[in-house]
């Protein structure tokens, strides 16, 4: 009998021991607007740069003929303000600014700029544009021209890639 009493007592007396906790649980997440739409003329954009002589390219910079295209970004939600676009590709081996021309002709390199050619764009640059509010809709107006980063280019063909990554803010 006196062991059961000591058991009970022993229970009773280890009972504060035994408590509950509060527990908070934290949930979080983000509401964010829908993506905008690349519009169906810039998902597979071909720039045609035309035909250029090989005496226009004998100098190291010398550069053909600007030829101007938009990427055109549409239907943008409202709340998303801006455009980033990232440019990816292939550097050229004499000139990391440029794109590589995976043509037969050779010292001649892909060269971006801004509409006014005061900015270039290389591999792995961004560039950013506001989201226009009447038209929910972002251009980025572009120019693409072959270039000598060395000189002394080949005849030949020119074929050059640029991939594009848009995000959306």
């Amino acid at each position: 009998m006196n062991n059961k009493l000591f058991l009970f007592a022993f229970l009773l007396s280890s009972a504060p021991l035994i408590t509950c906790a509060d527990t908070t649980i934290i949930v979080t997440g983000q509401v964010i607007a829908s993506p905008c739409v690349v519009d169906t003329g810039t998902v597979s954009k071909v720039v045609n740069l035309g035909e250029d002589t090989k005496q226009n390219l004998i100098n190291a910079g010398d550069g053909g003929v600007w030829s101007d295209f938009d990427l055109l970004v549409q239907n943008c939600p409202t709340g998303t303000s801006s455009v980033t676009a990232k440019f990816t590709g292939n550097a050229d081996t004499q000139d990391p600014t440029a794109w590589k021309n995976s043509g037969t002709s050779n010292n001649v390199a892909l060269r971006i700029a801004s509409r006014d050619h005061a900015t270039t764009y290389s591999v792995n640059s961004t560039m950013q544009v506001n989201v226009d509010n009447s038209t929910r809709s972002s251009t980025f107006p572009l120019s693409a021209r072959m270039f000598t980063p060395q000189g002394n280019s080949t005849a030949g063909t020119f074929q050059s890639v640029m991939n594009v990554d848009f995000t959306y803010q």
